[in-house]
């Protein structure tokens, strides 16, 4: 199973219990959200993301809204901290027309307020983590998508139409440049890169999906199977046609499926506490380019 965002805060960690919002099972997405004022939050110190955060629930649940909790599902901070709201498998107070159907997430930050880089990842990995923990689509919309309203702000909107939160999340705050030069690779693909990934598949137990063809440079079904073991080695739903592509996700779950298939091949048994980023020798070798 994927394991959350790299800096998850829940509910717990703020005492607040089981959100009590209605039973909810979103399926087709994430919103994106903002603050109509600007708050200034990438400026200052985390401590003022965790107290905003709970001025927030304070506000949505007093006099002014009424609601039974604060309205989105997360909050994204400048510092890249994920903060849960409602959490998962709840109705939100977000978007009217979509509080049972997409999960809402909210930046935290307003009309002309800086989104940091780490702010955009920790929104990509939180999509990544919906999709493969709950299911839900990969689709990304704003506020405005369901309502006339300002939000989520031109910035954000314009990202949320550019595809910006649709891109694959870097997961363990690292990324080596053969990982780069993956990360997007696809069935169909050629070259060095899709070398290098068969010989990850290789190493991580899998090399007869590849055929007899055998690491060839060639992204073609056997790559693709090669891959969804791999995901299923560590513990992913791996359902058809996820081995199809080199997302965040995938990337991270293969190092793993490399690092366990070694680690047994040395103790002689499974091993758990797999680290998700393995430097890979063999690969180091190789100049990564694609084809």
């Amino acid at each position: 199973m994927m394991p959350r965002p790299d800096r998850y805060v829940s509910r717990a960690d703020f005492g607040w219990g089981r959100s009590p919002a209605a039973a909810a099972n979103p399926k087709l997405g994430l919103v994106i959200h903002y603050d109509g004022s600007n708050q200034n939050l990438a400026a200052k110190d985390h401590s003022a993301c965790i107290s905003y955060w709970k001025n927030t629930r304070a506000f949505h649940t007093g006099p002014a809204r009424g609601w039974v909790d604060i309205g989105y599902s997360w909050g994204v901070c400048p510092h890249s901290y994920v903060f849960e709201g409602r959490g998962l498998y709840k109705t939100q107070a977000a978007q009217p027309g979509g509080n049972t159907t997409y999960y809402s997430v909210t930046l935290m930050c307003g009309p002309t307020d800086t989104i940091t880089d780490v702010q955009i990842n920790a929104v990509r990995q939180l999509r990544a983590w919906l999709m493969e923990t709950a299911g839900v689509a990969g689709t990304v919309k704003g506020h405005r998508d369901f309502v006339s309203t300002s939000c989520p702000g031109d910035a954000l909107y314009r990202m949320v139409r550019d595809g910006v939160f649709s891109k694959p999340a870097t997961w363990g705050g690292t990324s080596s440049s053969w990982e780069e030069l993956m990360l997007g690779l696809k069935k169909g693909d050629r070259g060095e890169a899709v070398e290098a990934l068969q010989e990850l598949i290789r190493l991580a137990g899998h090399g007869a999906a590849l055929g007899p063809a055998g690491v060839d440079g060639v992204y073609g079904n056997g790559t693709a199977e090669g891959l969804r073991l791999c995901r299923a080695d560590v513990g992913s739903r791996a359902l058809p046609g996820y081995g199809d592509q080199v997302t965040g996700h995938a990337f991270a779950q293969l190092i793993a499926a490399v690092a366990k298939h070694q680690a047994t091949k040395v103790s002689g048994s499974s091993t758990g506490g797999v680290p998700r980023h393995l430097e890979v020798e063999s690969l180091t070798a190789k100049r990564l380019t694609v084809g």
